[in-house]
């Protein structure tokens, strides 16, 4: 009744200042929305938004193997037709440069006019061009103080093509730059792959293989004859296979055309049983893979229907910031505590209540308990507003919602816990407000920034994500990110999920602990 009186005396003063406590409740959903916003999500217009944009200076005035088509707007296709990536058209170099130059773009890639010619021309024969180097396709990059200087086409463009970039963004760069390098691989190697296998049936080919491959020589006499009269010949000599051909047609020259042609096309046959999941004469990537090609609609492809709808606020996305969120501004109520402690010393209420007939840990426990409650009750709230507002999943599509919010519960109060913990700690160390700021929001941000609530965790290095594990945000995000995956159909690892409601626990015991030896209540 003690600490039920001290909590109550405790959330009235909270409600007294309703507009403090909507704020409260309201800024970490209104942080999603701006967070949202600013990573591409505009309300209906999610699948364009959340493309990778890579832009294309297209001025091949060649053609492909397709009439009409230039072998720029076949690599432009295959982008398109990539899930997650988007082509924008920049009309003219100058507008390029310029873009690159005022950092508006990290990268443009240059189709130069000579671009078809010099791929037609690319092959694996000894009088071909070879494209290819160590990371993939030859592609040389410029920075727009050295992009004019460049000249094209050379031994440093095999392909009259390059990469505009921004020195000052290189890892954007990097990232269309292997774009690129994928869907240049995609149209060239099919193409020199097709060629290749399409000279298997030429006359020329055969006349080569006719002179390059020998067979052992037939024990016949008449046989043996015909090709040395005047020279003993033993079982062991060899002819080549040009030779047995013109046996077989004699001095008829059609036939003997015509012989080398079904040795090509058996070569052809004998290949294409081999390698049957593949066409080795297609001239496409889906040709040669025997791949459907991307539909409108599908990954990749134009949006669908679905997704213009004006509730589906880009699920993938918000079921990375709700539980980045939910797990960070919990901690922030430390400073409330914080500040709390810090009024009631300065009007004497602690020390009043120190000769009151109450325990201390009744005072303790009083006056966390409603901190706790509205630490449940934001978690609350955004996961909540993550359901309804932003379509995320709270688990495995085929779990019932009983079973969902029975596994969000443990996290949601464990992290309440260790995050009264740490409150605790905040006001037993700090004695006037600007302490509080220090002492409680510092930690918290850093915890945060180390956990990869500000900046995922996949993104740091491998000795940055071993620290995150020292964090209690670490932990809690661990678990909220096991239950709120990004596809609804994954099993969530529910081991991972005790282990870390379990270090939750512990940690929150740690700061309480640690608080009760140095809070002083006067």
């Amino acid at each position: 009744m003690v600490i039920w009186a001290l909590a109550n005396k405790e959330m009235r003063l909270l409600l007294r200042d309703r507009m403090a406590v909507v704020v409260l409740l309201g800024m970490p959903l209104v942080f999603i929305l701006l967070w949202g916003v600013m990573l591409g999500e505009n309300f209906g217009q999610r699948t364009a938004d959340e493309k990778l944009r890579v832009f294309v200076v297209d001025l091949d005035t060649g053609e492909s193997f397709t009439p009409g088509v230039s072998w720029a707007k076949e690599v432009v296709n295959d982008l398109n037709q990539t899930a997650g990536v988007g082509v924008e058209v920049v009309p003219s170099l100058e507008e390029a440069e310029q873009r690159v130059r005022k950092h508006k773009v990290a990268a443009i890639l240059i189709f130069r006019p000579g671009f078809s010619d010099r791929v037609n021309q690319c092959s694996f024969l000894a009088e071909g061009i070879n494209p290819f180097y160590h990371d993939g396709v030859h592609l040389p990059k410029y920075g727009s103080d050295e992009f004019e200087q460049a000249r094209r086409p050379g031994p440093e463009a095999v392909l009259d093509a390059e990469l505009l970039w921004d020195r000052k963004q290189p890892a954007a760069a990097g990232i269309i730059d292997q774009v690129a390098q994928v869907s240049l691989l995609r149209v060239i190697l099919p193409w020199m792959i097709g060629q290749a296998f399409g000279r298997l049936s030429d006359e020329q080919f055969i006349e080569l293989l006719g002179e390059k491959m020998s067979l052992p020589l037939p024990n016949i006499y008449a046989v043996r004859v015909f090709f040395d009269p005047d020279h003993p010949l033993k079982p062991a000599d060899k002819v080549q296979l040009k030779q047995m051909l013109d046996l077989t047609a004699g001095s008829n020259e059609k036939e003997s055309k015509e012989y080398r042609k079904k040795v090509g096309e058996g070569v052809q046959a004998a290949l294409e049983a081999e390698f049957h999941k593949y066409d080795l004469t297609g001239k496409t990537w889906a040709d040669l893979t025997k791949s459907r090609e991307a539909k409108p609609g599908d990954k990749g492809g134009a949006p669908s229907p679905e997704n213009t709808q004006w509730t589906n606020f880009g699920a993938q996305r918000y079921q990375q910031l709700v539980p980045s969120f939910t797990t960070m501004f919990p901690f922030f109520l430390a400073m409330v505590v914080g500040w709390v402690f810090v009024t009631e010393r300065r009007q004497g209420t602690l020390k009043r209540l120190r000769f009151a007939p109450v325990s201390r840990a009744q005072i303790l426990a009083g006056k966390l308990l409603p901190v706790f409650l509205l630490s449940l009750a934001l978690a609350g709230v955004l996961l909540l507003a993550g359901r309804l507002i932003f379509q995320m999943t709270w688990g495995p599509q085929d779990w019932p919602l009983w079973l969902q919010i029975g596994c969000l519960l443990p996290v949601v109060v464990t992290t309440s816990f260790a995050s009264m913990g740490l409150a605790l700690l905040v006001a037993a160390v700090s004695r006037t407000e600007i302490q509080v700021a220090l002492y409680g929001a510092l930690p918290v941000l850093v915890m945060a920034l180390v956990s990869g609530c500000i900046l995922p965790r996949e993104m740091m290095t491998e000795s940055a994500q071993a620290v995150s594990w020292f964090t209690p945000h670490g932990w809690a995000l661990a678990a909220y990110r096991e239950l709120l995956g990004d596809d609804p159909r994954s099993v969530p690892d529910l081991s991972q999920v005790w282990m870390s409601c379990g270090v939750l626990t512990a940690f929150g015991a740690g700061f309480l602990g640690l608080a009760w030896r140095l809070l002083r209540l006067d």
